[in-house]
């Protein structure tokens, strides 16, 4: 039985951990079947991340193949493979991750970066790992083959990680995070070089506990010159590497796949491949010297066949069974329990990162609550200032129409005039008759006070005018003042409004319909939130103006009418004092208006106590609406709040979700 047949049954005889094998895939599973319902709103890529975990916990162990270029890693995997199969050359040729999988038969499958697969013939490989030909578009390459070796290890073949391209680097960083072990190929004339070395500083720290050093082409030094260069790797990169082993991949190739008999085959085919050749320069005319060159060449080769040794020599001498030795042995034991580590902490991260999508969501909502909050302890001062700013201008508004009433009183009395008059009494003498009796009685001039007044001078028309005047000036600063405070919610609102509208998950596994979501309730930031605010607003604006045009009104049309009631009053009643006068002077006087009478009659006719109610004291109308105001105001920002709280609520409930399985994962113990 060969060395690849031993390590195969050893390899079966030593699987273990089934239970904690089983145990990651349910806990991959449990997690997945909660993070992929529909209210968990999950992403493409979330789903992919969880495929690949799921695909990561039952394949074998992955061994990747990496180096400098030209270090002989495809040679070391065709050795593997027991077949040419991988590109060779002095060129770095490998420019795509190759994946080299069990399959029933040799053939390569190409996945394109579009998502696209293709399947080839392995003959054709050459084709799209050659970075010299056009292979942008590839992601990376699957080489199936019917090998027993494969169905517990994934080789990965690399780029390298000294290539000046950066994504060929950084793609082979990537894969030496996700694998079981490592294998360093490096040459033994190159081995140790300083450039080597700063590679290996750079990328390689982390790996040491499963890392190889492989130093290939031992064929070509003396063995002392391979001991002592083994040695010195092995002590100045003890830190990169758990062990360093000089192997031939050329002669592991030849063991492989160099039969004698297959070989003789393949001279025979190059010497008749060469006989073709040269017929067909020549216009196919056949040469008697094409015959015998053909057969000279292959019968030099079979003579080196046949002194070429065994298969089994060349294979002890190729001294790969410590490579596979190291993988059976040292990297082995840890792969099933690295691999169950790094699923448990990228479930982890996942989940992670997941949450910090939750929590970001959850501060939006939480930010606008907090603008909400603080605008009611600013508005509530606002509406405090202007409320009482406002009732102190409209309490002066109101004195001034006592002012111009009191005008108005003392114009009336100041055009009070006396006449004289005559009342006829029966003389007391026998013969009878009648004298004259002269008296003055009050006489209001209302033509006069109409004049001045109303007419000529107009001076109350002039005051109210200017009242009128000073009343629309209240209003349209109380309609700025107002418009000034929702201007500042809106810009608040606005402030947090641009950048959500516009937000996008920042890691690929988070959720592209969540942040949609989030996006639009943003946009909708006015008919969210500011339009029953401004609604509201505008409506109780109208309220008040409507109470300002109810006072404009009845002073615009009241304030002549009023004064006209009022001297027509005075007049009907100086008359029926007269008369009374006139009937019995002993019982009855002729009434003379007073000053405080006349402004108490004018107040009544003017429905000033109306005004006053309205305009005067803490509980005139601008007072009561702008308490209104704060009460609606107040209702409605509890209103969205709750509306938040339940948009909140949502994400809250996913995060809560994603804790809960955070800490199961937190608990796998493997």
């Amino acid at each position: 039985m060969g060395i690849f047949e031993d390590f195969i049954t050893e390899y079966k005889a030593e699987i273990t951990k089934t239970a904690s094998h089983e145990g990651i895939l349910k806990l991959i599973n449990e997690t997945a079947d909660i993070l992929f319902q529909t209210k968990m709103l999950p992403s493409k890529e979330l789903k992919e991340a969880f495929n690949k975990l799921k695909t990561r916990a039952e394949e074998p162990m992955k061994v990747a193949i990496t180096g400098q270029f030209s270090s002989g890693k495809s040679t070391f995997l065709n050795a593997l493979l027991a077949k040419n199969v991988l590109p060779t050359g002095i060129t770095p040729v490998t420019s795509k991750v190759n994946y080299i999988r069990y399959g029933g038969e040799f053939s390569l499958m190409v996945k394109y970066k579009d998502g696209r697969e293709s399947f080839h013939g392995i003959e054709s490989i050459n084709s799209f790992t050659d970075q010299r030909n056009s292979i942008e578009d590839i992601d990376y390459l699957t080489l199936y083959a019917p090998l027993e070796l494969l169905k517990h290890i994934v080789f990965v073949d690399t780029p390298g990680l000294n290539s000046q391209s950066f994504s060929d680097t950084q793609t082979t960083e990537e894969v030496l995070k996700e694998v079981d072990g490592i294998i360093w190929l490096s040459l033994i004339d190159n081995a140790g070089k300083m450039s080597e070395e700063e590679t290996l500083e750079q990328y390689m720290h982390s790996y040491q506990n499963k890392s190889l050093c492989v130093l290939n082409q031992k064929d070509k030094f003396s063995p002392e010159q391979v001991k002592t260069t083994a040695e010195y790797i092995k002590n100045s990169f003890k830190k990169y590497f758990a062990e360093v082993i000089p192997i031939s991949a050329k002669q592991a190739l030849e063991s492989r796949s160099c039969e004698k008999q297959i070989m003789l085959d393949s001279e025979l085919k190059a010497a008749l491949k060469k006989l073709e050749t040269d017929i067909a320069a020549n216009a196919y005319e056949i040469k008697e010297e094409f015959v015998q060159n053909a057969m000279s060449s292959f019968s030099k080769a079979a003579s080196n066949i046949a002194k070429s040794p065994s298969k089994d020599e060349l294979l002890k001498e190729s001294n790969i069974e410590a490579v596979l030795d190291f993988i059976h042995e040292e990297i082995k034991p840890i792969a099933i329990d690295s691999k169950e580590f790094a699923i448990t902490h990228e479930i982890k991260r996942l989940l992670s990162d997941l949450i910090e999508q939750e929590e970001k969501l959850i501060s939006v909502f939480e930010e606008l609550e907090e603008i909400l909050n603080r605008c009611e302890d600013e508005t509530k001062q606002i509406y405090a200032e202007l409320k009482n700013r406002f009732s102190t201008n409209l309490n002066e508004s109101y004195l001034k129409i006592e002012e111009i009433i009191d005008k108005i009183s003392s114009e009336i009395l100041s055009n009070k005039t006396s006449a004289k008059r005559v009342r006829y009494t029966k003389k007391r003498a026998f013969l009878g008759g009648y004298e004259p009796f002269y008296y003055e009685a009050v006489k209001i001039n209302s033509d006069e006070i109409y004049k001045k007044l109303f007419f000529d001078d107009d001076l109350i028309g002039k005051s109210f005018k200017r009242y009128l005047n000073s009343l629309k000036n209240i209003q349209d600063e109380i309609e700025r003042e107002n418009a000034a405070v929702f201007k500042a919610l809106e810009e608040k609102v606005s402030k947090w409004q641009k950048p959500y509208e516009l937000i996008r998950k920042s890691k690929s596994v988070q959720s592209d319909i969540q942040f949609a979501n989030m996006r639009k309730f943003a946009s909708k930031g006015y008919e969210n939130i500011l339009k029953p605010f401004n609604d509201k607003m505008a409506a109780n604006f109208a309220k008040m103006s409507s109470e300002f045009r109810h006072v404009s009104a009845g002073i615009k049309f009241n304030y002549q009418n009023a004064t006209e009631v009022v001297v027509a009053f005075l007049e009907r009643r100086i008359e029926k004092s007269i008369q009374l006068y006139e009937e019995n002077p002993t019982k009855f006087s002729i009434y003379e208006p007073k000053l405080d009478e006349i402004r108490e009659r004018l107040r009544t006719s003017f429905h000033l106590y109306e005004f006053q109610n309205m305009m005067k004291g803490g509980r005139n109308f601008i007072a009561k609406n702008y308490d209104t105001l704060l009460e609606e105001f107040l209702k409605i920002k509890e209103e969205r709040l709750k509306l938040i709280a339940e948009h909140k609520a949502e994400y809250v409930k996913l995060r809560n979700i994603l804790n809960s399985l955070l800490d199961t994962a937190a608990r796998f113990i493997f």
